[in-house]
């Protein structure tokens, strides 16, 4: 154990020995705060694309208010991204976390987090057919978009907390819970008609 910022370390699969010590346990809680942080914006910015969906024409005041909170979420969005991918990018590469044997998880981490950057850069894009007025889909659809990042979310933080070596089993284990939550989703929409 540590007192007082002394090393520690904790073994990992197939020999490895990681060692943990005071500043890379704050380095590991800034990157986590700021992820969190980051995919907060990321989970309400489709959010306010679903009102801009659903803005009768000729409301050009509740528009530009709109687009206003959505410029604003994304600058502070992107002040986000760069402290969590950098402080992981510390991590990993200064620390060697997910370094050795039995440690493919983290390829995967790595790139799901490529696909949340790309989900990332998509919805700057929406937002700039926003402010040019050229949005041609719906509110449903920006709907089931914003629940793209919850799917990514939910699998880096499995993949970071199980640390799967049994793939089958890890993606098997996975999906089922997918389809709990699908189906209590369903039931709770279904029920709110």
């Amino acid at each position: 154990m540590a007192l007082g910022g002394q090393l520690f370390a904790r073994p990992g699969p197939g020999f490895f020995l990681c060692v943990y010590t005071a500043q890379m346990l704050w380095i590991k809680t800034l990157h986590i705060v700021f992820v969190a942080s980051w995919f907060a914006g990321l989970f309400y910015l489709p959010r306010i694309f679903v009102n801009l969906a659903e803005v009768p024409p000729g409301s050009e005041a509740e528009r530009q208010r709109l687009l206003t909170m959505a410029r604003r979420l994304m600058r502070f969005t992107h002040l986000l991204m760069v402290p969590a991918l950098a402080l992981g990018i510390g991590l990993w590469a200064g620390y060697g976390i997910g370094w050795g044997p039995g440690q493919g998880w983290m390829h995967v981490k790595w790139l799901a987090v490529l696909l949340v950057l790309g989900y990332h850069h998509v919805c700057m894009r929406m937002l700039k057919r926003f402010e040019r007025g050229e949005n041609r889909r719906s509110e449903g659809w920006y709907r089931v978009f914003n629940e793209v990042p919850v799917l990514l979310m939910l699998l880096i933080v499995s993949l970071v907390v199980v640390k799967p070596t049994d793939w089958g089993g890890f993606l098997t284990d996975w999906l089922w819970g997918l389809l709990v939550l699908a189906v209590f989703g369903g039931l709770a929409w279904w029920r709110r008609r």
